[in-house]
């Protein structure tokens, strides 16, 4: 089920539905390769690796939302941001497509719900022969003439302070000469409706010990559009006492969605840094967590990207973490983790 979530965006609008102050935008830089990811995010101001903009100044469009006037004047140079039509809950980019190098790279297909979103991206060449010979590993890790493939991109979506997840390649359809790169990100803020943009620069091959060992493509590939779909997630009622690496808290939000859990919470401390300067995360982690559904079978799912502030000497958190597959929220009894059980 390791492709789940990005086989369902993408087939399902074919199927029939059954179915602090000033504009900010998080920023992630990232590489993504063959092989299926799943790395702990720590997001704040001094987390690492996470590039962060703040807009010194911005102004509200029709819809309410706040943006940077450095993302107002970016139509100027990046073109105009790419509609999105929503079909079956699931959205489909309109010609966010962009060629370099001789190949395309396009945005083909978005899924999620409020907190938790997938993008699927399908990355071919634009002569219409193959990238190479396409096939998966014994880890089921796809590659690409015996290598794994690996992108260096941006992605960036307007509104929200921080974001973190994970990322992979597959192959939807091995008759065509594309192959799909899938992002499952979790943000601080609602974002649906807000404007994503993705900067690829290149498109390259690893070996079996992740040095390089060939190039598909380099150039700029830049996408903008809307991050337009609908959310099906439900709403749990927490009971329990939860404790988070020894000190206590209490959960204000626990939802399930057919792509992943959210879990809001609060910690009744603070994490100081160390001499070195780097940033703890344990409040971050809340270990495994158990998803019951109603016919009795479980499964378990860790703690996924989070991000958190600080204030009256507690920690604030939002966290995300995405299903392996997908799920019906209605067939969800209830999610355990730290010492607290949310029922539906």
């Amino acid at each position: 089920m390791a492709q789940a979530v990005a086989s369902a965006a993408l087939s399902a609008t074919d199927a029939a539905q059954g179915d602090r102050g000033g504009a900010r935008r998080s920023g992630v830089r990232g590489r993504a390769a063959g092989a299926r990811r799943r790395p702990r995010f720590a997001v704040a101001a001094v987390a690492a690796g996470l590039a962060l903009a703040v807009g010194m100044g911005g102004y509200a469009y029709a819809s309410g939302q706040l943006v940077s006037v450095a993302s107002a004047f970016d139509d100027v140079f990046l073109g105009s941001t790419a509609p999105t039509n929503v079909r079956n809950k699931v959205g489909r980019p309109v010609d966010a497509v962009a060629t370099s190098d001789g190949v395309t790279i396009s945005a083909d297909a978005i899924m999620g719900d409020e907190h938790n979103y997938a993008v699927v991206y399908s990355i071919r060449r634009a002569d219409g022969k193959p990238l190479g010979k396409v096939a998966t590993n014994a880890n089921g890790t796809l590659t690409i003439d015996g290598k794994t493939p690996s992108a260096d991109f941006d992605q960036s979506v307007d509104g929200t302070f921080g974001a973190g997840g994970e990322s992979y390649f597959y192959d939807a359809d091995p008759s065509d000469n594309a192959i799909q790169m899938v992002t499952k990100m979790t943000t601080d803020a609602n974002v649906i409706g807000a404007t994503m943009r993705t900067s690829f620069r290149g498109i390259t091959l690893q070996d079996k010990g992740y040095r390089d060992a060939g190039t598909i493509a380099t150039g700029s590939w830049n996408l903008k559009f809307k991050l337009n779909y609908e959310s099906d997630s439900v709403a749990l009622k927490p009971t329990g006492s939860l404790e988070v690496v020894g000190t206590d808290g209490s959960v204000r939000n626990v939802s399930v969605s057919p792509v992943g859990v959210t879990i809001d919470y609060v910690v009744n401390g603070t994490e100081k840094a160390p001499a070195s300067g780097r940033w703890s995360p344990k409040y971050l982690d809340l270990g495994d967590i158990t998803v019951t559904m109603r016919d009795g079978t479980t499964m378990t799912v860790p703690s996924g990207a989070a991000s958190s502030s600080e204030k009256d000497g507690k920690t604030v958190v939002s966290m995300g973490s995405f299903f392996d597959g997908m799920v019906d929220p209605s067939d969800v009894a209830s999610v355990s983790f730290a010492g607290v059980t949310a029922t539906a």
